[in-house]
């Protein structure tokens, strides 16, 4: 999720750590599902034999790695259902504001996640404005 970017902090710090719910749990699920792709490629490179016979020592084959999947498939699929549930929550605070210009902006930054920059370039507008807007239209947002 976060590739670097830098975020310019409205001066409403309380609404935009709230707003930012969404970006949070996506990188949640963004973690752990980069942690199932680490354990598949584990499984991939073990032994490919499952057995039931006892094994001596301490190796693992790849059965062992694929039971270890399945909590963290669950803990995925919880953390994304949580993600939707937050956006919709983001949502309607952010559907609070009127004016679309400003939701507009909002929906950009709290939604699609992206940065002053990168709104600055969609809506064809200077970062220094985009930060304005971002700004006036935190003010408006009733949480």
């Amino acid at each position: 999720m976060s590739k670097g970017k830098t975020i310019c902090r409205p001066k409403d710090k309380v609404k935009d750590e709230i707003l930012r719910g969404y970006e949070y749990q996506l990188e949640i699920a963004d973690s752990l599902e980069r942690e199932l792709e680490r354990r598949m490629g584990k499984a991939t490179k073990t032994t490919s034999i499952i057995s039931d016979m006892p094994r001596g020592g301490e190796s693992l084959d790849a059965g062992d790695h694929i039971a270890d999947w399945e909590p963290l498939q669950k803990q995925i699929r919880a953390e994304i259902e949580e993600c939707v549930r937050e956006r919709l929550r983001i949502k309607a605070f952010l559907d609070t504001v009127r004016m679309p210009k400003l939701r507009t902006v909002l929906q950009l930054t709290y939604i699609e996640c992206l940065d002053v920059d990168e709104i600055a370039i969609r809506m064809d507008y200077c970062s220094r404005q985009i930060q304005r807007l971002q700004d006036q239209a935190l003010e408006l947002v009733k949480i």
